[in-house]
């Protein structure tokens, strides 16, 4: 399998996962969960452009080939979103700890406990870890089902 196909299609998957990430936080939707479901569209539609210019005749190459791809746009664009809300946006963590927190029963005994667990809980890193579980997870899955329906490229 060509090692730099596989860094091309995982680096321009990468670069859209941040312009959608970047355009939907400029509409302020980018913590909603269809703007999230809808960021995984991505992964299926150059996944399956990635099928179709290499010709991988069996199941297994075209499935590793995509998850690669995934592997290498959620490790690229969750060190984004890492950095982003390390020192670009912090106050995006701060508002998601403070929504969370207002969920939390006041009278429930364990309050400060749920809040500090939560405080500590969501950071960047946090996002860097979900990211990159989360996009490999995804991208696996589509993976796995398009490579069973994509027909190779016949030369």
């Amino acid at each position: 399998m060509n090692s730099k196909l596989v860094f091309k299609f995982g680096i321009i998957l990468s670069a859209i996962t941040i312009l959608y990430f970047l355009v939907t936080n400029l509409l302020g939707v980018s913590g909603t969960e269809s703007a999230g479901w809808i960021g995984y569209l991505p992964y299926l539609i150059i996944i399956i452009y990635a099928f179709k210019t290499i010709d991988l005749k069996s199941y297994l190459r075209r499935f590793t080939f995509g998850a690669k791809i995934s592997l290498i746009a959620a490790i690229a664009s969750s060190l984004f979103m890492y950095l982003y809300l390390t020192y670009i946006d912090d106050l995006m963590v701060r508002t998601v700890v403070e929504n969370q927190i207002a969920m939390v029963d006041k009278n429930d005994p364990t309050y400060n406990d749920k809040v500090i667990r939560l405080q500590e809980g969501i950071t960047p890193l946090f996002y860097l870890k979900f990211g990159i579980i989360a996009g490999v997870l995804i991208g696996t899955i589509i993976s796995a089902v398009t490579a069973l329906f994509i027909k190779v490229k016949s030369k």
